[in-house]
């Protein structure tokens, strides 16, 4: 039995594609669950009629996410943070304040579900973040982290730190 498949399946096929099936299996499944149509000329030329349509949507959205990619690619984030003597930051930096700073700079609402970083930001340096706008549309912006080193609290000048022994005390 020839039947048109309404979902994406693993062993049958792709939506929308015609594939042939034993009858009970589309009889007692796949009609009743809504997962597949049978192969008539009328259902046929509807899924036909329906693919076109979403793959004419699926172009517009690809146009308008790759000027989004056009705005993002000259763009580059800065960050300024404390860290102690060593150098490290006090905390990382997060795909939610690297969103927030575009949407400063550039008032594109982007999802921080997609951005990526390649490693965690704890240190100075250039570091990437990839952000993927579409299937197939992809940006990545420079993040620039430099540091303010804070002034270790202990030893401050004029004082000169002793060691204490059992008899001090």
């Amino acid at each position: 039995m020839n039947v048109i498949l309404l979902e994406d399946d693993v062993r049958l096929g792709d939506r929308g594609s015609m594939v042939q099936v034993k009858p009970g299996f589309a009889r007692n499944y796949l009609l009743p669950q809504k997962k597949a149509l049978l192969a008539t000329e009328g259902n046929i030329s509807m899924m036909r009629n329906m693919i076109q349509l979403q793959n004419k949507r699926i172009e517009r959205e690809r146009k308008a996410h790759q000027e989004i990619a056009q705005q993002l690619k000259d763009l580059s984030i800065e960050f300024e943070f404390k860290s102690g003597i060593t150098g490290h930051l006090y905390g990382t930096v997060t795909t939610e304040q690297i969103v927030e700073q575009i949407k400063a700079k550039t008032h594109l609402e982007i999802s921080k579900k997609k951005v990526a970083l390649s490693t965690h930001i704890k240190t100075a340096g250039t570091y990437q973040a990839k952000i993927k706008l579409f299937a197939g549309v992809d940006v990545t912006i420079p993040v620039i982290v430099t540091l303010i080193k804070e002034e270790d609290s202990q030893n401050t000048k004029g004082r000169i730190k002793t060691a204490r022994t059992k008899k001090d005390f």
